[in-house]
């Protein structure tokens, strides 16, 4: 069984928060920003393939994302980085406002379509575009010729995990989904859930918390993976998915919880070029100053003093 099974609700949510496992990866590309798709000049245009979860996204997508407005910075500052659902609110409410879909019909969508894995991601990203005249949010690394580097957390540093092989041979474009035939004749489709339906299950975990209710973890481990386009998920439909899931066969159960340890998505690490050596030299995708601190330049008072 998993060692995820044996958590309380809140290290779930620390788990789901931090994400960040130790693999080797590979390099990525930097994301090329086109501004000549975005339907409204404050957006910048992304294309979905950059992100982590770029092959789950409909082809001719693109992620548009502009800069944090003072009174969202404001409200984003006053999260508890003690408390892993106020986290999760204040990032949300930040991705509410500056970050949309859009898809190749031109029809547009809400933050709630994103891939949860891209949360991280699309967080820095407006950091990023919020902040382009410096100002930049850094942690330190040092490579194997003992120099210490300075990283700047910024998609350009940023190393997303890898697909497995033995996973990755299985991905059907036609559903945006991994398509897994058993032995037994069944077959399931997964693929990284919404931001919406992660949301949809956090409020789920604080409405069993407060009446006093254990939740199964293992089920918020794996079925949110198996609801494939669904960017939301009522309180009723969850019982129902509960049910179904505390009845199915030890098979079921043992391959789906197999796979989902395989399925990691999201930012492993960030790297740059050591500049001694040449070597790349990485470390762990981190929070420097903690959540609270990422939209808050943290030498304001020595930045904008007059002496």
């Amino acid at each position: 069984m998993s060692e995820q099974n044996n958590l309380s609700e809140e290290d779930y949510l620390r788990k789901h928060l931090e994400g960040f496992e130790k693999k080797e990866t590979k390099s990525q590309p930097v994301i090329q920003v086109d501004n000549s798709i975005a339907s409204d000049l404050k957006y910048f245009a992304f294309d979905v393939r950059e992100f982590p979860c770029g092959i789950f996204y409909p082809a001719g997508a693109t992620i548009q994302v502009r800069p944090a407005h003072v009174k969202e910075i404001q409200a984003y500052s006053m999260v508890d980085d003690n408390n892993y659902y106020d986290i999760i609110e204040k990032m949300n409410d930040m991705l509410s406002s500056c970050v949309r879909i859009k898809y190749l019909d031109g029809t547009i969508g809400s933050y709630l379509d994103i891939k949860d894995p891209d949360r991280f991601y699309l967080i820095f990203l407006i950091r990023e575009i919020t902040f382009q005249q410096g100002s930049s949010l850094t942690t330190n690394a040092t490579c194997t010729c003992n120099t210490i580097s300075s990283i700047e957390l910024k998609r350009d540093n940023f190393r997303k995990f890898e697909i497995p092989d033995k996973i990755a041979k299985f991905y059907n474009p036609k559903e945006l989904c991994f398509t897994f035939k058993v032995k037994s004749g069944k077959s399931f489709d997964l693929s990284p859930p919404t931001i919406g339906l992660q949301k949809s299950f956090t409020e789920y975990i604080i409405k069993e918390n407060s009446e006093k209710r254990k939740t199964n973890l293992s089920f918020l481990k794996i079925i949110p993976f198996m609801l494939i386009g669904r960017n939301n998920i009522t309180l009723e439909g969850i019982k129902v998915k509960l049910d179904e899931y505390e009845n199915m066969d030890d098979t079921s159960f043992q391959f789906l919880n197999s796979v989902v340890e395989k399925m990691t998505f999201g930012i492993e690490k960030l790297a740059k070029k050591c500049l001694t050596c040449g070597l790349e030299v990485h470390t762990d995708m981190i929070f420097p100053d903690g959540p609270a601190a990422i939209f808050i330049i943290h030498d304001a008072f020595e930045q904008f003093i007059e002496e």
